[in-house]
């Protein structure tokens, strides 16, 4: 069978496309795949099902959403795809219901739609989240893919992996929810070899404490994203675990803390701050040094940038570049090896805070580039999921420990939510407050929505003017200043 382009008018196929035989196999171009069509902004892919597996597959044609608005992505997504179509039409042929199909050609076709159903059933909930983790449509980072797999294979041990994906209830979701309620953290690794169910029992009856309701709604979560997905598939007709999670009382801004002014000046008042042996093993111990990498930097420039550990850990020299005079962080997903973003708004300019400039920030991003430094930070390595901020955060935990600065809802991210409450005390207007730090609103856009797709936003001066207006009072910085920074 040959496929053919079609063009972004609309579905129809090429008059051109053509069955070659009930015994053909699909000559789907995996060089240059055709079949690409737009619907609205998503591109989509769309093929032929050969004559003699119609009755089987119950449809004349295959439809599949490349989840994507660029064209040069759906055509490598395409290719992709048409491989897994032309297995799956060869699965097909090796099925009962096709062999049952071709050798009783006279059967109505209500009998050949019962041998399809029969084999639709089969699909085990093993196999659908193989399937859903393999999806080429889907983009996951290695650590999310990790996450991922984790989750599946303990809702799979719950559940049973052979379960047929259209016989999971309602009833059965609730199960695994009451399951997770009192499994314990990590119970994979603890009680290895061991059935969920059993730990959690067991668990319930000796008093161990559970995972915390966040993580068993992230486990729920992930179910029901599959379920999403296999709707969307046409494997089942409803999510039945659509809405299901345990109740969460705390505020989203209660989980995890902005500083408070003692905790700033117990972190930026460290022997790594003020003299330490050195910044590797002795970063806690009082000492004459004052390195400044990227332990020093990070902590400084989450502080004054709001952006996320893993943003900052991933710059290179050249992400630290002048806009229109204005020194500014250029966050991106370009340019880098295994750069990545949590959401399209992360991709933006921040400029740099004065007082950063103070401390010598541009000085420290000019001696990067003298000694042919590609990336902003050499002294960080990436973890075994291909990320510079892994180790780090590790480190930082141990360094917020030994500042006595720690405390629950204390991290890393409390930065974040610090730089959020000093835009609000400095009167930040609200669209310039999201485009700064990367925030998507509940409608997971920048500010306004589709407005927000018009213009070109704001200019680097306009950014520059209202982050300089950040500021921590009581805290003081001076300790850290350099001369250089007043050249």
């Amino acid at each position: 069978m040959s496929h053919n382009a079609l063009s972004d008018d609309g579905p129809s196929l090429s008059n051109r496309s053509r069955n070659e035989g009930a015994g053909c196999r699909t000559q789907v171009s995996h060089r240059s795949p055709s079949g690409v069509w737009r619907r609205g902004a998503v591109y989509q892919y769309r093929v032929r099902v050969p004559a003699d597996l119609r009755q089987v597959i119950g449809s004349s044609h295959i439809n599949r959403s490349l989840g994507t608005v660029s064209l040069a992505v759906a055509r490598r997504s395409a290719k992709v795809m048409a491989y897994q179509i032309d297995r799956s039409f060869e699965e097909a042929r090796n099925s009962g219901a096709w062999k049952a199909a071709s050798a009783q050609p006279e059967l109505h076709v209500a009998e050949i739609a019962a041998s399809s159903t029969t084999a639709v059933h089969g699909l085990t909930l093993g196999t659908v989240v193989e399937r859903y983790l393999t999806d080429a449509t889907i983009s996951r980072s290695p650590k999310s893919q990790i996450v991922y797999r984790t989750t599946f294979a303990t809702v799979c041990a719950i559940m049973g992996s052979e379960t047929p994906i259209k016989l999971i209830s309602r009833d059965g979701c609730r199960q695994v929810l009451s399951v997770l309620q009192a499994l314990p953290p990590n119970s994979r690794k603890r009680w290895p070899g061991i059935s969920p169910v059993d730990v959690a029992a067991d668990a319930h009856q000796r008093g161990i404490a559970p995972m915390s309701g966040a993580n068993c709604n992230e486990y729920m979560n992930k179910l029901s994203s599959l379920l999403n997905w296999a709707v969307r598939e046409e494997m089942i007709d409803r999510n039945p675990a659509r809405g299901l999670r345990v109740a969460d009382r705390r505020l989203a801004r209660e989980k995890r803390n902005p500083f408070t002014l003692p905790q700033l000046s117990a972190i930026f008042t460290a022997p790594l701050y003020t003299g330490c042996k050195d910044d590797g093993l002795g970063y806690a111990v009082v000492g004459p040094n004052r390195p400044r990498r990227g332990r020093f930097w990070i902590p400084l420039i989450a502080l004054w940038s709001g952006m996320r550990q893993a943003e900052i850990c991933q710059l290179l020299t050249a992400d630290v570049r002048s806009i229109e005079n204005v020194l500014c962080f250029v966050v991106s997903d370009v340019d880098g090896d295994s750069k990545r973003l949590k959401t399209a708004a992360s991709r933006r300019l921040v400029p740099v805070h004065p007082e950063l400039i103070r401390i010598g920030f541009a000085h420290y991003v000019s001696e990067r580039r003298r000694s042919g430094d590609c990336r902003l930070f050499p002294d960080l390595s990436l973890d075994s999921l291909g990320l510079y901020s892994g180790k780090f955060a590790k480190w930082f935990a141990r360094f917020l420990a030994s500042t006595n600065a720690a405390a629950p809802g204390a991290c890393f991210h409390g930065f974040r939510h610090s730089f959020r409450d000093a835009l609000r005390e400095a009167r930040i207007d609200r669209d310039i407050a999201l485009t700064l730090g990367g925030w998507t609103t509940s409608s997971g856009s920048s500010g306004g929505g589709v407005a927000d797709a018009y213009g070109r936003g704001y200019r680097s001066s306009a950014l520059n003017d209202a982050i300089s207006k950040i500021a921590y009072p009581g805290l003081d910085l001076s300790h850290l200043y350099v001369e250089t920074s007043k050249g």
